[in-house]
């Protein structure tokens, strides 16, 4: 068979190569970043983060991940790694009005080599033009821009998964040197830092590829018909993977080497187990979602509600890209597209059996792969009937998402901050005006460029990405802003207000109480607490399980923090927290309630002797939490001696 001719617009890209992918990536840069200034926590991952990292820089102690002083387990390292060089950064200000900014340029850096990483899959599978406008279609996506911004695991692990992916494939494709082997198990190695076991779905994924390659050469050789699921033989797929078992061993053990010597270091330094705490993390959030095997069977559907709006818009396209796939892998062996299907499919199929694939944030390291396709299938699809077809019922697609975003955003007065929560936007409706000015703008722009999609697939991608992307400066003046208690939109924002507040009304050394979940509610007040420290090295709350009369007491007797804590964490002497706490000489407390905790505490005060009830104060604070919904929190405060006022808002 003749290769393929290089289309006119592949001679241009390969020859202006080195100029293009610098625009590319200084369009990824401008959007990436953008939005990433924002003085508030997007959702409620990103405070554990930040706070953690803070913990790190402030203790001088990079090797255990902390947060509020007590050991952090959820995940492996490499997040907080890659953000310490910026919060070391951020210290030199004291962790100022600039701090957030400096902690999610590593997200916006990874998302920046996500774009690189994603052109050049493109341009070995399917040429450069490809290649450039698969990363322009990845920029694009709603799902990429707002994970770009968010200082958390996922867009870390997202970035070494698409350079894993690129140097398996060159493997796959015949480049067996030592370079590739050795660059693909470093990132091997990252990807384990990063979210630990996860990182082998691309590797199972290059295994099933050999061995359905090799099952379609025997067919070949035997001259009976080749399909797919013909392909998909035991013996064959075995002695594939005996084929590859020294690169494949030199990829799995090699590469949990400096996770496993992490793992050695932080218990020989702190004492402290993390592989009990990540192994705990991952039993619970497999079993959460149900162990039921045809259960978890049963919603592996091909996930295209969920894949067209959060990769809006050019999700839509996903219908007649799974067509073409399907049509080619059925009637001939393409190596590329085989490889491509079964890095996603393994990684589609485990996570959706064992975690919560609905959860959009699991999907983004596979948006390389599938813009990839996209951009292979708008750019060099016959343009047929089947295809006129397709693309038709891909942007009436498009339309029907963004006119039903619109449509809740204002039947609800609110508007997604993260493609999770949703903020109330209610009482500053006259700038959501703009934004859907734009969104229409953008629909009538793209249809334009859509009339014309048969003869400039090019300037189809290139205008409709330049049109989705005007449209964010419009999205973000929807979103909250805060300045002080007294000056935001449209709520005090959770985390800085009440610790602005806690300032306000305590003086000196202050012990912050609040029950454990309090916390979990609410990390981003844990973040905001540096702001009250006296001496600039990290405060800590304490989260107390006890009843309102352990409260109060530890209310009048703050000193008595560090017994509290031992009392409630066997191996305290483990923790940063207990020292502060033993150390410290409160001159003040201050307790925290959420809605659910203050009647029990609201009953007690009731009972209590007019002596000491006259002394404790309670305030009530309308504030905009984590979840984007109003809450009240109760503030809890001991008046001195001299002052038997009470102002009970409760």
């Amino acid at each position: 068979m003749e290769p393929k001719k290089e289309s006119t617009f592949d001679c241009f890209c390969r020859r202006k190569w080195h100029f293009l992918i610098g625009l590319l990536l200084i369009f990824s840069a401008a959007v990436s970043i953008y939005g990433s200034g924002l003085n508030y926590f997007y959702d409620i991952d990103e405070p554990k983060y930040a706070r953690a990292v803070y913990e790190m820089v402030s203790t001088g102690n990079p090797l255990a991940p902390m947060f509020n002083g007590i050991p952090r387990m959820e995940k492996p390292p490499l997040t907080y790694w890659v953000m310490y060089p910026f919060a070391w950064l951020a210290s030199y200000d004291g962790f100022g009005s600039n701090a957030l900014f400096l902690l999610r340029l590593p997200a916006v850096i990874c998302s920046i080599l996500m774009v690189l990483g994603t052109a050049l899959i493109g341009r070995r599978l399917f040429g450069p033009g490809t290649g450039l406008l698969a990363g322009v279609i990845l920029q694009s996506s709603v799902l990429f821009k707002f994970m770009s911004v968010m200082m958390k695991v996922d867009v870390v692990f997202a970035c070494t998964m698409t350079w894993i992916i690129y140097f398996y494939l060159k493997r796959f494709l015949g480049d067996k040197s030592v370079r590739t082997a050795s660059a693909g198990t470093i990132l091997t190695a990252l990807g384990m830092l990063a979210k630990g076991p996860c990182v082998f779905l691309p590797m199972a994924g290059y295994a099933l590829a050999v061995g359905i390659r090799t099952n379609q050469r025997r067919l070949d050789e035997s001259g009976k018909p080749v399909t797919f699921f013909s392909s998909l033989s035991l013996n064959g797929l075995v002695h594939a993977l005996r084929q590859e078992h020294k690169i494949l061993l030199l990829w799995l053990i090699v590469g949990s080497i400096p996770f496993l010597l992490w793992l050695g270091a932080v218990q020989s330094s702190s004492g402290i187990n993390y592989l009990s705490g990540m192994l705990g993390d991952l039993s619970y959030n497999t079993s959460a979602t149900g162990s039921k095997f045809l259960y978890r069977l049963n919603r592996f559907d091909p996930y295209f509600d969920t894949l067209t709006s959060i990769f809006f818009p050019w999700g839509a396209y996903l219908f007649g890209t799974a067509n073409d796939i399907w049509e080619k892998i059925k009637k001939r062996h393409d190596e590329k597209l085989i490889f491509m299907v079964c890095v996603f499919l393994i990684y589609l199929l485990v996570f959706t059996l064992f975690f919560k694939l609905k959860a959009k944030r699991y999907m983004l390291p596979m948006l390389p792969l599938l813009s990839i396709l996209i951009s292979n299938w708008l750019l060099n699809a016959c343009r047929d009937k089947t295809y006129r077809n397709l693309f038709a019922v891909g942007f009436g697609w498009i339309c029907l998402i963004a006119g039903l975003f619109s449509y809740r955003s204002f039947k609800f007065s609110s508007v997604s901050v993260n493609l999770s929560d949703r903020v109330p936007v209610g009482q500053y409706m006259e700038l959501m005006t703009p934004f859907f000015i734009a969104l229409c703008c953008f629909l009538a722009v793209f249809l334009v460029v859509s009339l014309m999609q048969r003869e400039r697939p090019v300037l189809h991608i290139i205008v409709g990405a330049l049109a989705i992307t005007g449209v964010m400066p419009f999205y973000y003046q929807t979103l909250p802003s805060y300045t002080s208690l007294a000056e935001n939109r449209p709520y005090p924002i959770l985390g800085k207000a009440l610790i602005d507040r806690v300032a306000e009304v305590a003086e000196g050394e202050t012990l912050l109480l609040h029950r454990p979940d309090f916390v979990k509610k609410f990390p981003d007040m844990l973040y905001y607490i540096k702001n009250i420290s006296q001496d600039g090295k990290p405060s800590y709350s304490l989260g107390y399980k006890a009843g309102p009369a352990e409260f109060i007491q530890a209310l009048s007797a703050p000193g008595t923090a560090g017994e509290v804590f031992c009392r409630e964490h066997a191996d305290a002497e483990k923790y940063p927290a207990y020292n502060f706490f033993r150390n410290t000489g409160f001159n003040d407390a201050v307790l925290l309630l959420d809605p659910e905790e203050y009647p029990e505490f609201e009953a007690y005060l009731k009972i209590m002797p007019p002596k000491i009830s006259n002394r404790i104060k309670v305030e009530k604070i309308e504030l905009l939490t984590i979840k984007w919904v109003v809450i009240n929190v109760y503030l809890v405060h001991w008046e001195p001696e001299d002052d038997f006022s009470v102002q009970n808002n409760g």
